[in-house]
């Protein structure tokens, strides 16, 4: 018996020898992680008197003096940058800093116009590559650490209403279409046997006052696409008017910042229908989004989405109903459907940027 316990002890006593090793290896190499993005901000001036889409002239001065090196990487015949080079750099919207982990430039959100501001500052210094090549960067909130970044923490955060679609932004853009806008998607049942809803965010109703400010023209297409799929599942006593009025009795953000994607998915469920968790994308293409998209259409789900429609953001929702066999999306879209009824967003490509959705369903 004493053999058995002192052979026990020998073998108990070399298991933690080896785990105490393995963990001191552990810490030393967490130690060589970088550290979280600069506290300092760079000297704004008079910054704080300008409007909200402009970046100071000593923001940019400090900006291209940074990454003067990376003017002339962008124009090498690859047309790739090397992003390990950019310096961090931070404005009064956004904070940037390349990864090392993650192999991606991260870019630290502000204020609701940081995503605009970040396409800008990209463009006004010859990095649009960071932009147009959605693997190459990764939008995050305020404070996070992004080598301690992944998808369960990004969900997490929307849950907690961090994700925000603004429907002040929507405009035109110049892109050209991947396939026919004239094709016609395979009529889908939504569930109660009547056909769907479109409500335009600009028609009758356009002019109706919005809780926070604005009107339902200028920044309602949240509520516009929560009515639309509303009424399409559920009857006709639901409209933006309705909807709106549901907003402002929840106390939901609703105004000229837009709204909140996680308060419209929450009106939909207490209205009594069905959603799914969030689809995160990191502002992808049509070509990415199409297959996990398609598994839920199949599967009867429509999908309220959030999507960036121009090079300065453009964010805004709508409802996306079906996919042909070509991949083109077509969806009830409050703003840029009004005259084409489903739409078809891949007539707008490379946009829409998609970066959230969820399904719905009766």
């Amino acid at each position: 018996m004493k053999k058995i316990i002192i052979i026990a002890s020998i073998i108990l006593i070399f298991i933690i020898i080896v785990f105490s090793l393995i963990l001191r290896k552990k810490s030393a190499t967490n130690t060589q992680k970088n550290f979280p993005f600069p506290t300092s901000l760079l000297n704004q001036g008079s910054a704080n008197n300008q409007p909200s889409s402009n970046t100071d002239s000593q923001t940019v001065n400090n900006i291209n003096k940074n990454l003067s090196n990376l003017s002339n990487l962008s124009n090498q015949s690859n047309s790739q940058i090397d992003i390990s080079t950019i310096t961090p750099i931070e404005t009064k919207d956004f904070k940037l800093q390349y990864s090392s982990k993650l192999n991606k430039i991260v870019v630290e959100r502000k204020t609701p116009q940081a995503e605009g501001q970040f396409t800008n500052w990209a463009s006004q210094n010859q990095l649009s590559e960071l932009v147009e090549n959605p693997g190459s960067t990764l939008i995050v909130d305020l404070g996070k650490n992004p080598d301690d970044f992944n998808p369960l923490i990004e969900f997490l955060n929307i849950f907690m209403n961090f994700g925000q679609g603004v429907g002040s932004s929507i405009g035109q853009t110049n892109s050209s279409p991947t396939s026919s806008n004239s094709l016609t998607p395979t009529p889908r049942s939504l569930g109660n046997g009547g056909p769907s809803v479109y409500f335009p965010q600009c028609g009758d109703l356009g002019n109706l006052s919005l809780p926070d400010g604005c009107d339902l023209c200028k920044a309602g297409c949240g509520p516009t696409t929560v009515a639309m799929i509303a009424a399409s599942y559920l009857g006709s006593n639901y409209n933006p008017k309705t909807i709106v009025d549901t907003y402002k009795s929840k106390g939901y953000l609703l105004g000229c910042d837009g709204s909140y994607y996680s308060d419209a998915k929450q009106v939909l469920q207490d209205l009594g229908l069905k959603t799914t968790d969030y689809l995160i994308f990191n502002a992808e293409k049509s070509d990415t989004v199409v297959p996990e998209l398609r598994k839920y259409l199949n599967a009867g789900w429509t999908f309220f989405a959030f999507a960036n429609f121009r090079a300065d953001g453009g964010a805004h929702f709508f409802w996306i109903t079906d996919i042909d066999n070509q991949d083109n999306i077509f969806a009830y879209d409050p703003y840029y459907g009004r005259s084409e009824i489903p739409y078809n967003e891949n007539s707008r490509y490379p946009y829409p940027l998609y970066r959230v959705a969820f399904g719905v369903k009766k």
